[in-house]
C-alpha cells in the first residue's frame, strides 16, 4: 500500500483492487478499488459542481483510474490522522479527517438546507478503515457501524454540539465511512464483543478526537504503517 498526503488530498493506493464498502459520493457502495481518495474542497465548489465531477477531475489530474473510491471534505489535510492498531494477526489502519461546522444530532429534526455559503470552521468527518483481514460481507457492514460508534464516542467526550439545536452532536450532515478488506484471516464479527471491533472502535475514536483537536499529522510513522499492509 502506498500513502500520499499533501494539502489537497490523502490518497491510499493498492497494488491490486480490494473489496470496499462505503457511503462515498464517488464509487460508493460495494465494489473493488485500487485507490481511496479523500479530497479537500470547499462549500462553494460543491455548490457549483457535482461531487463526482470534482473527484473525477482530480483523479484525472493525478493519473488515477476510475476504479477509485472518492470522498470530499473541507477539513484541513494538515490534521489528518493515521492511527494503526495491531494485535495477534489483526492489523487495522484508520485515516480520519474531521471538522464539525455542520455538526448535527441525527435523532432531531432540524433545518439543514445546504446553501454553499462560507462558514467559519470546517465540516465533515471522513473515516477510511483498512485491514489486513478478509472481512465477510456481514462484517463489512458491521465495521461501518463500529466505526460510526467510535466517531460518536469521540464527539460525546469532546462535548461537540449540534449547530442546529445545541443538542449533543452524533456526527455531521456529510460524514462518510469507507471500509477496505484485505486477504488475511477471515473475520465474521466486528462488534464490541470482539477484538477486531474493539481495536477498530479505539482507532477511530483516537483519530476523530485528535483531528478535531487539530493535532498535526504524524508523518514519521507512515512508513511503518505502509509495511503492515502488503497489497
Amino acid at each position: 500500500m502506498q500513502i500520499q498526503h499533501d494539502n489537497r488530498a490523502v490518497i491510499l493506493r493498492f497494488d491490486y483492487p480490494l473489496r470496499t464498502l462505503s457511503s462515498a459520493p464517488f464509487n460508493g457502495g460495494s465494489r473493488r478499488a485500487r485507490s481511496i481518495v479523500n479530497l479537500k474542497t470547499d462549500s462553494r465548489a460543491v455548490l457549483e459542481n457535482a461531487p463526482e465531477d470534482l473527484i473525477s477531475d482530480f483523479l484525472n489530474a493525478r493519473g488515477l483510474g476510475e476504479d477509485s473510491v472518492g470522498l470530499l471534505t473541507s477539513a484541513g489535510m494538515e490534521y489528518a490522522q493515521f492511527i494503526a492498531e495491531q494485535e495477534s494477526d489483526i492489523a487495522i489502519l484508520t485515516l480520519v479527517t474531521a471538522g464539525t461546522s455542520n455538526a448535527l444530532n441525527i435523532a432531531e429534526r432540524s433545518d439543514t438546507d445546504f446553501t454553499g455559503e462560507d462558514r467559519t470552521g470546517h465540516g465533515t468527518i471522513n473515516i477510511i478503515v483498512v485491514t489486513n483481514c478478509f472481512l465477510l460481507d456481514e462484517s463489512m457492514v458491521s465495521s461501518l457501524i463500529t466505526a460510526t460508534e467510535g466517531k460518536t464516542a469521540a464527539l460525546l467526550d469532546l462535548g461537540v454540539k449540534s449547530v442546529a439545536t445545541g443538542a449533543q452532536a452524533t456526527g455531521t450532515g456529510t460524514d462518510t465511512v469507507v471500509v477496505v478488506s484485505g486477504n488475511g484471516p477471515h473475520i465474521r464479527y466486528t462488534g464490541g464483543h470482539t477484538l477486531f471491533g474493539q481495536l477498530l472502535g479505539n482507532a477511530v475514536y483516537r483519530g476523530v478526537k485528535s483531528s478535531l483537536m487539530e493535532q498535526p499529522t504524524n508523518r514519521e510513522g507512515l512508513d511503518v504503517i505502509k509495511n503492515l499492509f502488503q497489497f
